[in-house]
């Protein structure tokens, strides 16, 4: 159950986390001291019941214990650590009512206390982690610009165009459809279009010699969701090529060999993959007879498919290397691209988030497990900053939105206070507090509780 895979996926998502946290809270860290504000403790990691595995000051260093170390010489003095408990981390401003501490506990007497400060410092210390949330994602996209540079699927250059699902035609596309806009605005990148497809409200497709435009639906973000790819919907056309063959499967019982080209079944040309499977559904359970070109020869074979209508093969692509265009940045390049691939992301992250209040979206939740499960089961630099990079952006995200105890909730209250032109209640903050703590608790719950549904239902 829970293999090498399972463990080496959690520590990739762990070494993510770790770093875009310690980056959060260094947001915090770094315009506290900017505006002089006390900071008592700073950490990677929770202590748990005041256990660290290293904490230390100017007057001395601990590993694996729970002495607090001494603050007396300089009461303002901060300390640093590293917890044991592996979900996060925390910045503790003098005088600020925060997951670390209540009003009660909160040191607002001392000069140097956050609610000492005037509103525009207050706003900077907390909006200060989602920037470097953003600022972090940008750097990566840049990185990874200038080192590898960018493969791109132009539409222009797939040689069989596009095939459609069924739910596609539906909408109006037809097979051999080449998407050229979404909304008006061109697009190239065939890898770019699944994104289009859950926001846009129009498409434009190449058919003929002319263009159609027609409307998508607003459920076609839900179907996504409940299929998780967007080949259920449109896929490369291309020839069905033999790459391999099931051992006493249909196709290797009637002679096929690696390299053939299925281009007829019962008489009815199939040029490409979904003709050939069509046909072969309406004849499942029967024997068929199959054309296939192997090299310049036309062949035929009379096959018995199975009762699902399969012929017992594993299709070739012949979509590869040679139909990508690379492209390569100089640094000077990859920064506006870099810049741009984040203002992207965050803008479809934003855009997309209203699918989280379909019933499609909700079922879909997850918590650390489904954000384990995108991280590959080998150690892919590319991969693990790609995806760094992107659950920064959602982080950012997800922070700033006006939920106590989040950020956004934190200067929600700094905004309110700004407008009544003084000071919400200590009380009220208290409240506040927890009310926002038990929901993102309830949440946490909510969404790691189905992916163990979904893990093991």
């Amino acid at each position: 159950m829970f293999d090498s895979t399972f463990w080496f996926k959690a520590f990739e998502l762990l070494a993510s986390l770790s770093i875009l946290v310690f980056v959060h809270e260094l947001g915090h860290f770094m315009w506290a001291r900017f505006f002089k504000v006390g900071v008592e403790k700073f950490y990677l990691f929770f202590d748990g019941y005041d256990f660290a595995l290293v904490r230390w000051n100017k007057q001395g260093l601990h590993f694996f214990d729970w002495i607090h170390l001494p603050r007396l010489v300089n009461p303002s003095e901060t300390e640093y650590g590293i917890g044991w408990v592996p979900l996060g981390g925390y910045c503790a401003i003098v005088g600020m009512v925060d997951e670390t501490h209540n009003s009660e506990q909160a040191d607002m007497d001392r000069p140097d206390a956050f609610v000492k400060q005037g509103k525009f410092a207050q706003f900077m210390i907390m909006v200060g982690g989602v920037l470097n949330n953003v600022i972090l994602a940008v750097i990566i996209y840049i990185g990874m610009a200038w080192h590898w540079g960018k493969d791109v699927l132009e539409i222009e250059n797939l040689p069989y165009g596009v095939e459609y699902s069924a739910l596609a035609k539906d909408i109006g596309f037809q097979d051999g459809d080449m998407i050229v806009a979404f909304d008006g605005e061109r697009v190239s990148d065939f890898n770019a279009i699944g994104n289009h497809l859950l926001l846009a409200n129009d498409v434009t497709v190449r058919r003929g010699g002319g263009e159609v435009t027609f409307a998508l639906p607003d459920t076609l973000g839900t179907h996504f969701l409940k299929e998780k790819d967007i080949m259920s919907f449109l896929s490369l056309r291309q020839p069905m090529v033999v790459a391999d063959l099931l051992a006493d499967g249909p196709a290797a019982r009637a002679a096929l060999q690696a390299g053939d080209s299925i281009v007829m079944v019962d008489s009815v040309l199939t040029p490409y993959f979904a003709d050939v499977t069509s046909q072969l559904k309406l004849h499942a359970g029967d024997s068929v007879r199959i054309g296939y070109y192997r090299g310049d020869s036309l062949c035929v074979a009379d096959v018995l498919l199975t009762s699902d209508g399969k012929l017992g093969i594993y299709s070739k692509s012949l979509i590869g290397p040679e139909h990508l265009t690379h492209i390569d940045f100089t640094l000077a390049e990859a920064i506006p691209a870099g810049l741009q691939q984040g203002w992207t992301m965050l803008y479809n992250y934003v855009r997309q988030f209203k699918l989280v209040f379909t019933k499609e979206g909700a079922k879909e939740l997850g918590g650390f497990g489904s954000m384990g499960a995108i991280f590959p089961e080998e150690w892919i630099w590319k991969a693990f900053w790609g995806l760094t990079a992107f659950i920064s952006v959602a982080l950012a995200f997800m922070n700033i939105l006006p939920i106590p105890a989040l950020d956004g909730g934190h200067i929600m209250i700094l905004i309110i206070e700004a407008i009544i032109r003084r000071p919400l209640s200590n009380k009220l903050k208290d409240r506040l507090q927890y009310i926002g703590f038990g929901f993102i608790v309830l949440l946490m719950v909510a969404v790691n509780a189905n992916d163990i549904i979904k893990f093991f239902f």
